[in-house]
């Protein structure tokens, strides 16, 4: 007997998003059904809850109490109604400070143009171009130069971001950094221009798999979607994981169902009408 699915989590980019960046309106009509019979629909991200993940939850309609998002790649549990972080995974200070001063002595070419910190308080920045506040234009959020000394950081690590526009960065500057890696750290390749390191329990699968001890659904009664390497673990560890059809290959080969379908051809609202409704 098949079993009776009872939460889904999902990935943004590349999954629910489409190409363009937005929520197709069969997506949206899927999920309002299945939040209506009170079934958790979880965004599942690599973003912070700023990077657009509460404001994509309130269009939604995900916002209720009882509900949740994961953001920062499983680094963060948050409630989706008041946005308190519930559970969180955070970097050691030491470790990133690692991370840093071992990139400024690779050639050239894997140098990274930019590196962002995320933290619980700002975000913290270093650029070749001085005065680039991304963040500040575009979420409000207070932006200040990166310190040589990481203890004077106010907040937790929530993920550290080297960015590089050079061709095939993030997966050269991965393979560079693993032999130098802290075992605190977790490195995630976010091709072709980025690499992100959280802590080594920030995986979307460890944190999907909380949350639905917390919620009392078991494992096997979760469906996770996504199509990139930050995805693996939850697709790996839910009880039905499925990649869409344009995920990255790796992803593919280790879902239990690829979709036929792509994010642009309502990919999660086809699982929900499918599985869960």
């Amino acid at each position: 007997m098949s079993p009776r699915y009872r939460m889904l989590a999902t990935d943004l980019d590349g999954t629910l998003f489409s190409s363009e960046g937005g929520v197709s309106p069969g997506n949206r009509e899927a999920i309002r059904k299945a939040s209506s019979r009170g079934i958790p629909i979880v965004l599942c991200s690599g973003r912070a809850p700023w990077e657009g993940v509460a404001k994509l939850g309130e269009d939604l309609g995900l916002n209720y109490p009882g509900n949740y998002y994961i953001c920062c790649n499983g680094a963060l549990l948050v409630d989706a109604a008041s946005l308190e972080t519930l559970e969180g995974f955070y970097l050691p200070k030491d470790a990133a400070a690692k991370l840093i001063s071992t990139a400024e002595t690779f050639p050239e070419r894997l140098r990274p143009g930019w590196i962002r910190m995320c933290t619980t308080g700002p975000v913290y920045y270093w650029s070749r171009e001085p005065g680039d506040l991304t963040y500040t234009s575009r979420f409000g959020l207070e932006e200040l130069p990166l310190p040589e000394d990481l203890t004077k950081v106010n907040g937790e690590i929530t993920k550290l971001l080297f960015l590089s526009q050079e061709p095939d960065f993030a997966f050269d500057f991965i393979r560079k950094m693993t032999p130098f890696c802290p075992p605190e750290a977790l490195g995630y390749l976010m091709p072709p221009v980025l690499a992100e390191y959280v802590s080594i329990d920030a995986r979307k699968g460890n944190m999907v798999s909380r949350l639905a001890t917390r919620l009392e659904i078991p494992m096997e009664e979760v469906i996770c979607v996504g199509d990139s390497y930050n995805d693996l673990s939850m697709i790996e560890d839910a009880g039905l994981g499925i990649a869409v059809r344009n995920a990255q290959k790796p992803v593919q080969e280790k879902a239990d169902v690829v979709l036929e379908f792509t994010n642009d051809e309502d990919a999660v609202g086809k699982i929900i009408e499918k599985y869960l409704l």
